[in-house]
């Protein structure tokens, strides 16, 4: 169900007025944050004119607020650029100007010419500048611009998505000869339609005098939109391969519904349910798809402006049931650097013959977030 911004900005202009101060309002900031959630580039563009004839910076305050929390729409507000002026009149910035005495010069749908030269207002001031540079508005700050990939391939660029890699190595020798390796890298980016999405891979290794204890490899994606209030659905893959658990691999395909019950400066809870196919092929065997209900829990809290505390529960109800808790600890030593210590237990609650139910693991890593 699409939700429109439009009443709730009307209701945003009745009870909060316009103020004078340039920066924009924390009413209009949180409706900027609601329609990147929930909307596409078109209406998101739509959601800023309306915000922009409303507010007194007009564009230049919505620009400011949306390169501050929403760095990703810029490419969205280039609108803008080819416009005839912007929707708030200027004359306070003029006024201004000439008290300094500093030109304000306008630059009104400029022609496609080789004469870029801009006449300022009759009487004002003149201003140096070196040849070839063009008169940028008093008060507005240029528009970062960011390289992207030409065509189908922009949507893999670095600019679109945030994640974190993680690396860990731990080897004992002496009385006892192990090695264990563990590598991940979790990505998430917002989508078009509202929509978000999160993946994850993540592999494990480890030998034990000579035997190999554990060779794990995941890849899960997860695509989530929000409806209304605290509700969303989502639509969610995995893919494990574990020599140790006695299948060649394990395939689950799932979607139901997300309620975030709590969300705020320190604390998040989100909660999903919803029907899976799960697809298993035992060591040596032969395939089979059963339905299954998913059940996840994932709490994060932050314990202190540089520590997290993270816990993650899924459980598989159905045939061969499965649960699986981890919990991990994420400790920040600089802008983009930190330590997790990471806890994981996993039950199959109909295991493979020879094969233990219950497998735990504790692992240490490096963390960098990006």
């Amino acid at each position: 169900m699409r939700v429109r911004l439009t009443p709730l900005l009307g209701a945003a202009v009745m009870l909060c007025p316009s103020t004078a101060h340039a920066e924009l309002s924390r009413e209009y900031r949180a409706l900027l944050a609601a329609a990147d959630v929930r909307q596409d580039d078109e209406e998101f563009l739509a959601t800023a004119d309306l915000i922009a004839t409303v507010t007194p910076g007009g564009r230049s305050d919505v620009r400011a607020a949306v390169a501050e929390l929403l760095p990703r729409r810029l490419d969205v507000l280039r609108a803008w650029d080819q416009t005839a002026r912007d929707t708030v009149a200027l004359e306070p910035e003029i006024v201004q100007a000439a008290r300094r005495g500093t030109p304000q010069v306008t630059i009104v749908d400029a022609p496609d010419t080789d004469d870029e030269t801009v006449a300022a207002p009759s009487g004002a001031g003149t201003t140096e500048h070196d040849s070839g540079t063009d008169a940028v508005e008093t008060g507005e700050a240029e528009t970062p611009r960011t390289a992207h990939w030409p065509g189908r391939m922009d949507w893999l660029h670095p600019y679109h998505w945030d994640g974190r890699a993680k690396a860990g190595l731990a080897i004992d020798s002496g009385n006892t000869d192990q090695t264990n390796y563990s590598m991940a890298l979790e990505v998430s980016r917002p989508l078009n339609g509202g929509w978000g999405f999160d993946g994850k891979t993540e592999y494990f290794y480890t030998e034990n005098a000579g035997n190999v204890t554990r060779d794990r490899w995941l890849v899960e994606a997860r695509g989530e939109r929000p409806t209304v209030d605290a509700w969303s659905f989502y639509l969610g893959s995995s893919y494990e391969q574990d020599r140790m658990s006695g299948f060649d691999y394990t395939a689950v395909l799932s979607a139901g519904a997300t309620l975030h019950a709590l969300d705020d400066d320190r604390t998040s809870w989100v909660l999903r349910a919803g029907p899976g196919a799960r697809h298993r092929v035992p060591t040596d065997e032969g395939g089979e798809t059963q339905w299954v209900l998913e059940l996840g829990s994932v709490y994060d809290f932050a314990v202190t402006e540089t520590a997290q505390f993270s816990s993650e529960t899924t459980l598989l109800a159905g045939p061969a049931s499965r649960a699986e808790q981890r919990f991990k600890l994420t400790t920040a030593i600089s802008e983009d650097w930190g330590v997790e210590l990471g806890y994981r237990v996993k039950h199959e609650f109909d295991a493979q013959p020879g094969r233990e139910e219950t497998d735990s693991r504790l692992d240490f890593s490096i963390v960098h977030e990006f």
